[in-house]
């Protein structure tokens, strides 16, 4: 986020979000809500606008084990509501491999697990309470046709309230990890397809991958005896030429690896922390293009001199259903580059990451919501069937823009 607030509110009733959202100065200069500040992009862009931080306004609000649902409060970050599922022997079907994010966020952006067998965490969604610019609260449920058109909204929509889940009993996972050369990785891609969940992270300037995968067993879990990861952090997050990058990413690969097999609980097994300050993009392929994709980005590190200097995150997920998806209707690959961050050279990251951009885009890629792209609206429209339907509803639910940023209002108004 760039630019300085006009405000910053925090409210922690229902009753406090419908004063701001009715106040005729913040509706004249526009209204957004934050998240954890989790996004790479510019979702939220704060210049003269009052910004209303829900951190206030958290917490399981009620949890159905008849129904297998948990109704939860649009600030609570995915940690928080991990723990408290956890201690009632409930879990979520599928999990983010960051759990900083509040669960409005996640959902809104299309934040996804690491299963093809499902799709991204607004799936699980099976209800949504929003407050609209009109002071309005709208409880949608998946009965209901705008449901696709919600789940994944950008924060243009309204004020997320609350979010009710699908739920699962708690479970273990027992994840595996292993060292595997890159070739033979995608030449047995499909093998993504049947895993419970799974992924890879491919070390730039080397032929080396670290392969996960986690399947439900009936061990406790047991404590952890992984690789210690504040080395391996030091090791991947760099800037450094590719020969030498080479050397530390073998290293690492070798480090990782010796995080083996563990029997884990089922949300805490599906983490993968990247260490800050970073800027990263990460489109979303056909997963029958992903191994000409990942192929591609391959030579381009190797033949183009590309400073990609940190793991490359491929995971997977089924095809889903909301509008507005980059997993709408495909089973996909999501493919996710990194680039750290420094004082020095503070915009360092943009040539490499446009030229991974343009790169994926040609692979019919969607970029994720929440990570930098160079895409312009006409563009973001051509790859959604559904992009005017979701313009239809949002101009329903706002018609005066309260809730559209710059960002925002540069791709839906081009």
């Amino acid at each position: 986020m760039r630019g300085t607030a006009d405000r910053v509110l925090t409210p922690q009733t229902v009753e406090q979000i419908h004063e701001i959202v009715l106040d005729e100065t913040a509706r004249a200069r526009g209204v957004s809500v934050v998240g954890s500040g989790h996004s790479y992009t510019s979702l939220v862009t704060p210049a003269g606008r009052t910004l209303v931080d829900l951190s206030g306004y958290r917490g399981v609000a009620e949890v159905d084990p008849v129904n297998m649902t948990a109704t939860v409060r649009a600030g609570t970050s995915i940690r928080e509501m991990n723990r408290q599922l956890a201690a009632e022997g409930l879990a979520l079907p599928n999990q983010s491999a960051i759990d900083e994010q509040t669960v409005a966020g996640a959902v809104a952006t299309a934040t996804h697990g690491s299963s093809a067998r499902q799709g991204t965490l607004c799936e699980h969604v099976v209800s949504a309470r929003v407050m609209t610019a009109d002071g309005q609260v709208r409880t949608i449920t998946r009965d209901d046709p705008e449901i696709d058109g919600v789940r994944v909204h950008l924060g243009c929509l309204g004020v997320v309230l609350d979010l009710t889940f699908a739920l699962v009993p708690g479970h273990t996972l027992r994840k595996v990890v292993r060292r595997r050369p890159l070739e033979e990785v995608l030449a047995r891609l499909e093998e993504f397809r049947e895993a419970h969940f799974g992924g890879f992270w491919w070390y730039p300037h080397t032929s080396q991958t670290i392969v996960w995968s986690a399947t439900p067993t009936d061990e406790p879990p047991t404590s952890s005896r992984g690789p210690r990861s504040a080395l391996i952090a030091a090791l991947c997050n760099n800037s450094c030429p590719p020969r030498v990058a080479g050397v530390a990413h073998h290293i690492a690969a070798r480090a990782a690896e010796r995080a083996g097999t563990q029997d884990m609980r089922c949300d805490e097994a599906l983490l993968h922390h990247l260490p800050p300050p970073v800027q990263g993009t990460e489109y979303s392929v056909p997963f029958n293009r992903a191994a000409d994709a990942i192929r591609e980005l391959v030579k381009t590190v190797r033949e183009g001199g590309l400073r990609i200097s940190a793991p490359v995150d491929v995971r997977f997920t089924a095809a889903d259903s909301a509008w507005l998806s980059p997993s709408r209707q495909s089973s996909t690959c999501h493919i996710g580059v990194t680039y750290p961050v420094s004082r020095r050279r503070p915009e360092a990251w943009t040539r490499p990451l446009r030229t991974v951009d343009s790169l994926l885009w040609e692979f019919e890629g969607r970029p994720h919501w929440a990570k930098v792209h160079f895409r312009t609206g006409d563009q973001l429209a051509s790859r959604y069937p559904h992009w005017d339907r979701f313009q239809e509803l949002r101009r329903a639910w706002d018609p005066d823009g309260v809730f559209l940023g710059s960002y925002l209002r540069n791709i839906f108004e081009r």
